[in-house]
């Protein structure tokens, strides 16, 4: 429905779908107390208010435990650095001694005696006892070394000299070091005692003699001081790695690291795996630790950082993750609130207005029901089924049983002067209010101001009688309409079909009458049968040659007159089809046109042709084509006034002849350069030079022919006649002849017969 509609109706126009809805949701309002509406109000806050702190939630939850797991993985990646930097400082001095060890095995008297130790006597062996002594004297770290001579079973210390095995003071680790073959632990921590001297807590390392030898004939045992080893390597490590810990896998003792927490914290602590990490719980203590067990013997390396420092860090993460959290649900909450608040405001204001939009709904229950049968026209309605049952609730019955489309479109006297719709208003309830006196209608507003109504008939078939029924009703109402509100109605009616649900195809067929309303009268009712006569026409061929000889003579008062008469016999007569008709009139003037264009002239105008179909009635058809007419005989009128501009299209034209003539041009190449009809061309341009186009052109060929004759490069006339534009040489001579009166050899004789006479007397007049 358009806006010129009131606007109380315009916003009650699809109140019927909801009416049922807003009646129920306003019932269970009314029944609600204040503290219940309130109450309404805070389900809605709450329901927006938990989703977000739940979301909130949820995300800090995610977000701290991937935070920990990061501080985990980088823990354990701190510890992995640190192991593996004491593992290979540790290394590093096991290295230095292995090549003490190597150095020694070097020596020549050692392989020597430990292959024959029954050829050499006792001095022998107290210099190589010195030389040993002497490799480890200088050396805090060394405490003492000997060798084991497998063959007399013997052991040379570099400080008491020779022992029998049976002797000696560490005999049972030496035993112990044989039973395991030539593939001992690369070192062992162990406590050792010798001779009178305190027990002293060494790393001993212990390798097969001779190296070149595959079975061992004896081994060299390096003591050294353990306290000087683990000292040294602290100076390695610049005591950077105070938490770092080495523990002898097979005892559970503490190697390196002298903490009495750590040796009660890692006793009877099993590792598995060569690495790993683990949080280990020692009474109220707890510690997160790191691991790496050595490849070459037992001990195991072990970073053990205090989990309160773990537990700060993630506390201060978890301080950040609650504060940050904490400012987005205050946010959220202000959100859920405004948000609650702006969803609570319609129902509000809602049932506010609900007794205003009830009372409005029974001032204006017509209206309500021109939308059900704007529903059926346009064919909305998915179920007729319940239509009955909709129509009688809204006040429309219908008795019979088939049904037509009526279509009014009305025609006010000042249209353009309307203020609201009220006229329009007024003018459809008085049309509804005449007709259902006569028979059972129902009516609404359609689109581009007009009226529809369905019909109830008592017969199918619309015959003569229905139809001169009808006619007089709507005749009558339109002389009423008339009188009381200066409005004209135009009446279209399609077929009748049997039931609501062909309505449509009536409406359809009436609207196509309707597209043909310029051909009608101001107060014409047609029906959809007599669009469909069979009655043929011939194509007005004399009137289109006469209105074209009207207009090119710029005789407005007879252009007027066959127009007039044209519409006389054609349009007012009512004898022909309308469809036809409208084709037929567009067809004729679009000729018209066309045939001026052919003969030169310019045909643009302000006015669109195609407008014609916005014109109410047949009058001012008539009128709309009279102004139209007018409209081009001003145009030639102006063009013949300003006929001195054509002299722009001439020089065009002299110019494209004077560069192609020796090309094969026509006048239509000339006309399409100019960009005017030939016919046009060849008129204005003899009017302006006094010769047509060819003639023109010929005559400016034999010119430039004139000139070639004249030269010195002495052409034939096959050559000439080529250079000029003719394709053969008998065309040329005859265009010559004609415009010269004689051949163009004769010219050329001529012209030499009068050189050698030039040249005498030239010589003469020098003289």
């Amino acid at each position: 429905m358009k806006k010129d509609i009131s606007p109380t109706v315009e916003n009650i126009k699809n109140l019927k779908r909801f009416h049922v809805l807003v009646t129920g949701l306003y019932g269970e309002w009314m029944l609600m107390d204040s503290k219940k509406r309130v109450t309404y109000f805070g389900k809605i806050f709450l329901s927006y208010s938990v989703m977000i702190l739940l979301s909130v939630t949820f995300i800090s939850i995610f977000y701290y435990l991937h935070l920990a797991n990061q501080k985990q993985e980088e823990y354990a990646k701190n510890a992995k650095t640190d192991l593996d930097f004491m593992y290979t400082q540790t290394r590093m001095v096991v290295d230095n001694i292995d090549r003490l060890a190597m150095q020694l095995a070097l020596i020549p008297d050692l392989n020597a005696k430990l292959v024959n130790p029954f050829g050499s006597d006792m001095y022998e062996f107290s210099l190589l006892k010195e030389n040993l002594r002497n490799q480890i004297s200088t050396n805090p770290l060394f405490y003492s070394i000997y060798l084991y001579f497998k063959l007399n079973d013997k052991v040379l210390t570099t400080n008491e000299g020779f022992y029998s095995i049976s002797d000696f003071y560490d005999r049972q680790w030496l035993e112990g070091m044989k039973k395991q073959g030539s593939e001992p632990n690369d070192y062992e921590i162990r406590r050792i005692q010798r001779s009178m001297d305190p027990e002293v807590e060494v790393i001993s390392f212990s390798r097969p003699l001779p190296i070149t030898s595959k079975e061992a004939l004896g081994n060299l045992i390096i003591n050294v001081k353990k306290d000087v080893f683990f000292d040294t390597l602290l100076h390695l490590t610049n005591s950077t790695l105070n938490d770092v810990y080495i523990i002898n896998g097979a005892t559970g003792s503490m190697v390196y690291g002298s903490s009495k927490e750590m040796n009660e914290l890692f006793k009877d602590r099993r590792f598995d795996g060569s690495s790993g990490s683990e949080l280990i719980t020692s009474g109220t203590a707890k510690y997160v630790t790191s691991y790496e067990k050595s490849r070459f013997n037992s001990w195991i390396f072990v970073k053990a950082v205090p989990y309160e420092t773990y537990q700060e860090e993630m506390g201060a993460v978890k301080q950040t993750i609650i504060q940050t959290a904490a400012i987005v649900m205050l946010f959220g909450l202000a959100l859920s609130y405004l948000i609650a608040l702006n969803m609570y405001r319609p129902w509000k204001k809602m049932i506010r207005e609900h007794e205003e939009i009830k009372r409005t709904m029974e001032q204006n229950k017509p209206i309500i029901r021109t939308r059900l049968i704007y529903d059926i026209l346009n064919n909305h309605i998915m179920d007729f089924k319940p239509m009955p049952s909709a129509l009688q609730q809204s006040n429309v019955h219908f008795p019979h049983e088939y049904f037509a489309v009526l279509l009014a479109v009305p025609n006010f006297k000042n249209d353009e002067d309307i203020p609201d719709s009220s006229l329009r208003l007024l003018a459809f309830s008085t049309i509804e209010t005449a007709l259902l006196k006569k028979l059972p209608i129902a009516g609404t507003l359609l689109d581009h101001g007009q009226f529809g109504f369905i019909l109830n008939l008592e017969q199918e078939e619309m015959g003569e009688s229905t139809q001169a029924l009808l006619t007089q009703y709507l005749h009558e109402t339109n002389e009423m309409l008339q009188l009381q509100c200066q409005v004209s109605l135009q009446f279209a009616i399609g077929r009748s079909y049997e039931s609501l649900n062909s309505v449509y195809q009536s409406y359809a067929e009436a609207k196509r009458v309707l597209n043909c309303k310029a051909l009608f009268n101001k107060s014409d009712v047609t029906f959809m049968q007599e669009m469909e006569s069979d009655n043929r026409f011939e194509y007005p061929l004399a009137v289109q040659k006469e209105l074209v000889h009207y207009i090119m003579a710029t005789n407005e008062e007879k252009a007027d007159g066959c127009i007039s008469e044209f519409f006389e016999n054609y349009v007012y007569s009512g004898r022909y089809p309308r469809e036809r008709l409208l084709e037929m009139i567009l067809m004729l003037i679009s000729n018209v046109m066309n045939e001026l264009y052919q003969e030169g002239y310019d045909t643009a105008i302000s006015m669109n042709l195609l407008d014609l179909d916005g014109c109410p009635n047949n009058v001012e058809l008539e009128q709309f084509i009279t102004r139209y007419i007018h409209e081009l005989i001003k145009r030639l009128q102006q063009q013949q006034q300003e006929g001195i501009s054509y002299s722009l299209y001439i020089a065009k034209a002299i110019n494209f002849i004077e560069t192609n003539y020796a090309g094969n041009i026509s006048i239509g190449d000339i006309a399409e350069y100019v960009g005017l009809s030939v016919n046009y061309l060849s008129r204005v341009f003899k009017a302006e030079t006094g010769k047509p186009p060819l003639e023109y052109l010929s005559r400016y060929r034999i010119s430039r022919s004139i000139e070639l004759l004249k030269g010195e490069s002495r052409c034939s006339l096959q050559e000439v006649s080529q250079l000029v534009g003719y394709q053969d040489a008998h065309s040329f001579i005859r265009f010559f002849k004609k415009y010269e009166g004689i051949t163009p050899g004769d010219y050329r004789k001529k012209l030499l017969e009068k050189k050698p006479s030039h040249g005498k007397n030239h010589q003469m007049s020098e003289e």
